[in-house]
């Protein structure tokens, strides 16, 4: 047989393997299909952007403010309303599962070139094969296919920026792709802005690289360019909502948490056995410093250092950029609320680096494999085993911050590992950080059941503002779309983002911020919702716009002399 027919068959071998994780996607995606109560927030914008009110939480006369954290997943999820009729609770998972069959194949293609160097040509298929695997087997990956959030649009956005940087050959088509990578990653959450910066650099990298100055220059026109949209987007933020940052940082980040974060990577290593790449790093780091430095030492100068910028300046931007983006949300924010969202993206490309690592110590092709099956093989007992735990769990009661031990499910030899996750677990839920997929799944059906549907919530008018306060908000802004709904825990509210956190205040992820005292009812709230109908009150007087225009300017007046508050009954 030919080179040329056996590789016809690797390839038809490759697509079948893909196709067979695309179907193991659907799957899981189907199996672990779920709203967030947060995700309706967004779907809050896109319906006010139907209505002709623009992309804002409460209607006019309220100021604007931006408490979606993905621009481009508003704008997406409104155009496929536009153009299909399919609503945001419909649409968005749909959305991101071929955003996520995206990812898969991406990050296959990237395997297939990883695996096709040196010694571990013969078993490419094989190692795409445990990729496909470890992805469609992956409760993370699984879990934030759906979701309604923007997760699975983010997390091929960063796959297919590493993907292009990485693996795409020709350098005009690089800079090209990479530039609108970076663009789309940067509009579909803030710290793609890291990605942004990092592209400057590679463009710098590849003008060093060109062979003449006017291809140089094409090279950062094209890797630039498309870094405009960007622009225009920050530009537009702040002439629209008067910030150059979305409220939901100023309600969320309130100080570098590294003791969170660190617990929540810690869970994740426990979770998925990170500890095998890692250890297979440490190796990869011993067998290869010394020969590096040595190399390095040996050909010292200019001209030996711009040889080594020029060779490996691209990967290094690459990998240092997605590192720093992991350590800002590892050791600053502190993790997230949610079950490893982002973390999403370290599912695929922990597992090619691991390969690739391993292609760098040139073992046989045979132990590669093992090492890479093995990883894939232990990734699975501790996740799967909570899966059978508490996938049947169905009430709020049962879900509420919900710690579900698996130590007693596991051997007792390995329960001293399982003890130590659930540990971990315990100190992290409790701090509402890591919180599981099945309580965010319970919470949002109880909530659908508590507020009315859409249709009848959309009987209330708007014209005498009526206004209704709530801590979880997504899923009363989707049912009630002309009712003004205050956000008590600020995310979508301007003064309470910036309200002071009190000393004793619980921290609590995204939680911790509370409205200062007579800030709620200075508005009125008549609308009050009992078993699952809404109810309109009477008001004392009729509320007007320009008194929810003087009250909210004279709160956002009083911002930097308002006292700390915390309601009673969110008191720990």
């Amino acid at each position: 047989m030919s080179n040329k027919d056996t590789l016809s068959k690797d390839h038809l071998v490759f697509a079948l393997v893909v196709l067979a994780g695309a179907m193991g996607l659907f799957y899981g995606w189907q199996a672990f299909w779920f709203l967030t109560d947060d995700a309706f927030i967004a779907f809050r914008y896109v319906s006010n952007s139907m209505l002709d009110r623009g992309y804002v939480w409460n209607p006019a006369p309220f100021q604007p403010v931006e408490g979606y954290t993905s621009f481009l997943w508003v704008l997406l999820m409104d155009g496929v309303w536009r153009l299909t009729g399919m609503e945001p609770p419909e649409s968005s998972n749909l959305l991101s599962l071929l955003f996520s069959v995206g990812t898969l194949v991406l990050s296959a293609l990237a395997m297939w070139r990883i695996a096709s160097a040196g010694r571990m040509a013969k078993w490419r298929n094989g190692f795409v094969a445990l990729l496909v695997l470890f992805m469609v087997s992956n409760r993370t990956f699984l879990a934030w296919s759906s979701s309604g959030l923007e997760t699975g649009m983010f997390t091929f956005m960063l796959v297919a920026w590493v993907y292009v940087l990485l693996c795409v050959r020709r350098p005009v088509v690089r800079m090209l792709l990479g530039g609108f990578a970076s663009a789309l990653l940067t509009l579909s959450r803030p710290d793609g802005l890291l990605f942004c910066a990092a592209l400057v650099a590679v463009v710098v990298v590849e003008c060093l690289r060109a062979s003449s100055r006017r291809e140089a220059l094409k090279l950062a026109v094209l890797g630039i360019s498309p870094l405009a949209l960007v622009a225009v987007h920050l530009a537009w933020r702040k002439s629209f909502y008067g910030e150059w940052l979305p409220n939901t940082y100023y309600a969320k980040v309130s100080g570098a948490s590294p003791k969170s974060g660190l617990l929540y990577f810690a869970s994740f290593v426990l979770e998925y056995a990170v500890w095998v790449p890692l250890a297979v790093l440490a190796w990869w780091a011993v067998a290869k410093v010394r020969p590096i430095a040595s190399a390095a030492a040996a050909t010292r100068g200019a001209s030996a250092w711009m040889t080594r910028v020029k060779e490996h300046g691209v990967p290094f931007v690459v990998v240092a950029t997605v590192v720093a983006q992991f350590a800002y949300y590892t050791l600053i924010v502190g993790g997230d609320h949610f079950e490893y969202r982002v973390y999403n993206h370290l599912v695929p490309l922990v597992f090619l680096g691991t390969v690739w690592l391993l292609g760098g110590l040139d073992l046989r092709p045979a132990a590669s494999l093992g090492i890479a099956g093995l990883f894939l093989a232990l990734s699975l007992p501790v996740p799967w085993t909570h899966r059978a735990l508490t996938k049947d769990l169905d009430t709020r009661r049962a879900t509420y911050v919900m710690r579900v031990p698996v130590a007693p499910s596991f051997p007792a030899p390995l329960r001293w590992y399982a003890r130590a996750f659930d540990g971990i677990q315990e100190t992290l839920i409790v701090g509402h950080v890591c919180m599981r997929h099945q309580e965010h799944k319970v919470f949002w059906r109880v909530q659908e059941r508590q507020y009315p549907s859409r249709a009848e919530g959309a009987r209330i008018p708007a014209e005498s503002y009526p206004v209704h306060p709530a801590y979880s908000v997504g899923v009363p802004a989707w049912t009630l779309p002309n009712v003004s709904i205050i956000d008590r825990f600020g995310l979508n509210d301007y003064t309470i983002a910036r309200t002071p956190l009190p000393d004793d205040a619980p921290r609590l992820m995204a939680h911790s911020h509370f409205p200062p005292e007579g800030y709620v009812e200075s508005f009125q709230p008549n609308v009050v919702v009992r078993d699952g109908r809404a109810i309109v009150v009477g008001r004392a007087a009729p509320m007007t716009a320009e008194e929810i225009e003087r009250i909210e300017r004279g709160w956002i007046e009083r911002i930097g002399s308002l006292e700390p508050h915390v309601p009673e009954n969110m008191r720990q």
